[in-house]
Protein backbone atom coordinates (compact mmCIF):
# COMPACT_ATOMS: atom_id res chain seq x y z
CA UNK A 1 0.00 0.00 0.00
CA UNK A 2 1.25 3.53 -0.92
CA UNK A 3 1.42 5.60 1.69
CA UNK A 4 0.96 9.45 1.99
CA UNK A 5 0.47 10.39 5.20
CA UNK A 6 1.77 13.39 4.71
CA UNK A 7 -0.90 14.90 2.23
CA UNK A 8 -4.82 15.30 3.21
CA UNK A 9 -7.42 15.22 0.74
CA UNK A 10 -10.28 17.50 0.99
CA UNK A 11 -13.59 15.97 0.04
CA UNK A 12 -17.34 17.29 -0.27
CA UNK A 13 -20.58 15.18 -0.23
CA UNK A 14 -21.41 16.90 -3.58
CA UNK A 15 -18.67 16.82 -5.12
CA UNK A 16 -18.52 13.88 -8.24
CA UNK A 17 -14.76 14.44 -8.88
CA UNK A 18 -14.60 13.60 -4.99
CA UNK A 19 -15.86 10.46 -5.49
CA UNK A 20 -14.02 9.48 -8.65
CA UNK A 21 -10.64 10.34 -6.57
CA UNK A 22 -11.86 8.10 -3.85
CA UNK A 23 -12.29 5.11 -6.17
CA UNK A 24 -8.73 5.65 -7.68
CA UNK A 25 -7.28 5.93 -4.30
CA UNK A 26 -9.27 2.75 -3.09
CA UNK A 27 -8.18 0.82 -6.74
CA UNK A 28 -4.83 1.79 -6.25
CA UNK A 29 -4.65 1.00 -2.67
CA UNK A 30 -3.24 4.81 -1.60
CA UNK A 31 -4.04 5.78 1.85
CA UNK A 32 -4.31 9.68 1.98
CA UNK A 33 -5.49 11.43 4.79
CA UNK A 34 -9.64 12.30 4.00
CA UNK A 35 -10.86 15.05 5.16
CA UNK A 36 -15.04 15.61 4.17
CA UNK A 37 -15.39 19.17 4.32
CA UNK A 38 -19.27 18.71 5.04
CA UNK A 39 -19.02 16.81 8.59
CA UNK A 40 -15.34 18.10 9.90
CA UNK A 41 -14.44 21.44 10.45
CA UNK A 42 -11.05 22.36 8.64
CA UNK A 43 -8.61 25.09 9.85
CA UNK A 44 -6.51 26.13 6.69
CA UNK A 45 -4.81 29.31 6.16
CA UNK A 46 -7.03 29.80 2.80
CA UNK A 47 -10.21 28.96 1.34
CA UNK A 48 -10.79 26.22 -0.93
CA UNK A 49 -13.16 26.98 -3.31
CA UNK A 50 -12.66 23.70 -5.48
CA UNK A 51 -12.75 20.25 -4.58
CA UNK A 52 -11.34 17.68 -4.00
CA UNK A 53 -7.95 19.62 -2.89
CA UNK A 54 -5.06 17.74 -1.88
CA UNK A 55 -3.09 20.15 0.58
CA UNK A 56 0.46 19.28 2.33
CA UNK A 57 2.04 21.17 5.05
CA UNK A 58 -1.15 23.69 5.28
CA UNK A 59 -0.25 24.49 1.35
CA UNK A 60 -2.78 23.94 -1.97
CA UNK A 61 -0.70 21.38 -4.07
CA UNK A 62 -3.12 20.11 -6.49
CA UNK A 63 -6.84 20.21 -6.80
CA UNK A 64 -8.94 18.14 -9.24
CA UNK A 65 -9.02 14.32 -10.34
CA UNK A 66 -6.28 14.49 -12.48
CA UNK A 67 -3.96 16.67 -11.32
CA UNK A 68 -4.20 14.85 -7.62
CA UNK A 69 -3.47 11.94 -9.66
CA UNK A 70 -0.23 12.91 -11.07
CA UNK A 71 0.57 14.53 -7.88
CA UNK A 72 0.09 11.31 -5.80
CA UNK A 73 2.19 9.10 -8.49
CA UNK A 74 4.99 11.56 -8.00
CA UNK A 75 5.27 11.20 -4.09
Amino acid sequence: MLSTFKYQLFISNKCCGCDQILGHLKKENISVTTINIDNEEINLPFSLTILPALVKENKLISYGVDDIIQQLKRA
